[in-house]
């Protein structure tokens, strides 16, 4: 039996160099973004590369703040894709599940919360 070897987690925040090399994509929710990371790695088999080299990275739009009905009422409205809305030990919590779950190898936080969740995602990050 085979295993493949899976990259590393990966976070990073939109803008950052932390996220050339990654392969992103958005997705409606979690069901939809695993189905995605499959094709991706699909792709790359019929194209003759290493699906193992592909490290398919989530963006998640991003609504922080330290009380999870803060972050609530910040949250302008839905979005086109995955959204996190809440605090920041959530945050981590949902990227630790993304991975574990193979929904994806990368994470790529896009704060549309303003200046606080810049703020708190960058907390986060440092810890």
């Amino acid at each position: 039996m085979t295993t493949s070897a899976r990259p590393a987690l990966v976070v990073a925040v939109e803008g950052a160099s932390a996220v050339s090399g990654l392969t992103r994509f958005r997705a409606a929710d979690l069901r939809r973004a695993q189905l995605e990371r499959g094709y991706l790695r699909a792709d790359a088999e019929r194209d003759g590369r290493d699906p193992d080299a592909v490290v398919a990275a989530l963006e998640v739009d991003v609504v922080l703040d330290e009380r999870a009905a803060d972050a609530r009422a910040a949250y302008v409205g839905p979005g086109d894709g995955v959204t996190y809305v809440g605090t920041p030990h959530g945050l981590r919590s949902l990227i630790e599940d993304v991975y574990a779950a193979e929904v994806a190898d990368a994470v790529v936080l896009r704060p549309v919360g303003g200046a606080r969740t810049a703020e708190l995602i960058a907390g986060l990050l440092a810890a």
